[in-house]
């Protein structure tokens, strides 16, 4: 059984392709993996984290409880390699070329034990912590979700509450590892960590600080690893996200940040080309029923003053991008619906200071964000009548 992986790192084959060329000869590591209790022919699956997938290195059977593997590594790039076996166990390592590397285990995972290299004894804490927040985090959404909408609001509220603290003590242990391990290359999966949801560790704009001294500190040992190349990019990203806010909370008034995201048919759908007309932005969650009703008194008045200037750009926060998709289509949405799967770590989510679904701005004909969650259809149809 193979498990589950809540970070991801994305570059381009070229860029692995340039990298590899300039790294010379690859060399190999060696991993001898005992696993306490496995019957013979219990299946090993070797892995490595390759672009923006798992890729399969091997596929190997233990004999007398024991398995070895030999991994190709490029000296100045180690590999971010996994072990999985028997009833959902796995053990996560981080090899460096030549490393010779012994991981004893039992069947579920649970106790694993790594010799012979500092990087991946980092690699199995690392990813061992990340297992043991989700797990939490899990649990505590299944629980609020089986409370439901109809649920009492004390207990909604306690939920709620703990999955706040559980979250920001997550991100403050984060820090602190970044911060205490700067040089060590398991920093990279700690600031791509996710939930099992999607929502990023490090979601905030000014989470680029961070980044960018982290980048700074890897660089200068790994300086042709793929994944600081991948990290400058997410740096250079939160940068722009991060000073787009800072401009937006220093002007009265200013022009609308731009948003170009792809719709239901994969056409990329601008905001800013929408200017010269009244504009209602709005972010939402297709999966909240409450929302999916809101669309409903949204479209009557879309259908009354769309010809005299109104447009909605609608923003669907979802990281399952075909459940939207659905929900889009089956409502029959006249107006224009995009889709950002990067849910928390959305840059326009970020540089219109979006802390809660939905949220909706009221954009005017020249280009000034004049109101904000305006959700009382009464209200919004004074606004807009003001506006056109």
């Amino acid at each position: 059984m193979k498990s589950k992986y809540y970070w991801i790192c994305l570059f381009s084959l070229p860029l692995i392709t340039a990298l590899i060329a300039t790294c010379g000869k690859r060399d190999e590591a060696r991993v001898s993996l005992t696993v306490k209790g496995a019957p013979d022919s219990t299946e090993v699956v070797v892995s490595r984290l390759a672009l923006n997938q798992m890729q399969v290195l091997d596929t190997l059977y233990t004999s007398k409880e024991k398995v070895s593997a030999e991994v190709p590594v490029y000296p100045g790039s180690p590999e971010f390699v996994y072990l999985t076996y028997g009833n959902g166990g796995s053990a996560a390592l981080l090899l460096q070329n030549r490393d010779r590397v012994t991981v004893s285990a039992d069947m579920t995972g649970t106790d694993v034990r790594i010799e012979g290299s500092e990087e991946s004894v980092l690699m199995q804490k690392v990813d061992s912590d990340i297992r043991a927040f989700n797990a939490a985090f899990d649990s505590l959404t299944y629980e609020l979700a089986a409370v439901g909408e109809d649920g009492s609001q004390e207990e909604i509220a306690r939920l709620k509450r703990e999955m706040g603290a559980l979250y920001v003590k997550c991100k403050q242990e984060a820090v602190k590892y970044v911060v205490t391990h700067s040089k060590s290359l398991t920093i990279v999966p700690v600031l791509y960590q996710k939930t099992s949801g999607g929502l990023p560790i490090f979601a905030q704009a000014t989470d680029a600080i961070i980044m960018e001294r982290a980048y700074d500190s890897l660089r200068t040992v790994y300086p042709s690893s793929p994944y600081i190349v991948s990290l400058a990019d997410e740096v250079s990203a939160r940068r722009n996200a991060l000073e787009i806010q800072n401009r937006m909370a220093s002007a009265e008034e200013v022009d609308f940040p731009e948003i170009v995201l792809n719709d239901v048919n994969g056409q990329q759908q601008s905001l800013t080309a929408l200017k010269g007309n009244v504009v209602v932005l709005m972010f939402w969650d297709a999966a909240n029923v409450q929302q999916r009703v809101y669309n409903t008194d949204l479209k009557i008045l879309y259908e009354k003053y769309h010809s005299r200037g109104l447009e909605v750009y609608q923003v669907g926060l979802n990281s399952d991008k075909t459940a939207w998709a659905l929900q889009v289509k089956e409502q029959e949405l006249p107006w224009i619906s995009v889709c950002d799967p990067a849910a928390g770590a959305s840059v326009g989510a970020m540089v219109y200071n979006v802390s809660q679904l939905p949220a909706m701005y009221l954009i005017s004909r020249q280009g000034s964000i004049e109101s904000k969650d305006v959700f009382d259809m009464r209200l919004l149809e004074t606004e807009i009548r003001r506006l056109l």
